[in-house]
């Protein structure tokens, strides 16, 4: 998992620099990216508060190959996907019901930002 080197740290969320087309952006966040032993999933976890100071967490394992594997959390998605279209851009995508309910695109900016 040679491509997922890039991401493997925790993420500062800075809203101002975030593009949310649905919603408002958080007040503030952390997204930490891992990978496990076998280096085959990665796990991702994220804290966020919003502008109304409500607190959130979650936490998902995905095997970012590009094909579409159950989720976890059935509430949010029955099936995910996730794929490094190159060295800087992750993106994991969610379906429920086989309609897309949520598209994440992480990129690594030249600043080094996410």
């Amino acid at each position: 998992m040679v491509k997922a080197y890039n991401f493997l740290a925790s993420w500062q969320l800075f809203p101002e620099k975030c593009t949310f087309e649905f919603g408002q952006a958080p007040k503030s966040g952390i997204c930490k990216i891992e990978t496990d032993a076998a280096q085959q999933h990665l796990t991702i976890t994220t804290n966020w508060v919003t502008l109304e100071n409500s607190a959130f967490f979650s936490e998902y394992r995905i095997v970012p190959n590009g094909q579409w594997q159950p989720f976890d959390n059935q509430d949010l998605a029955d099936q995910a996907k996730a794929d490094f279209e190159n060295a800087s851009c992750l993106s994991i995508l969610f379906q429920k019901n086989e309609i897309e309910v949520l598209a994440i695109k992480n990129e690594i900016l030249p600043n080094g930002y996410l």
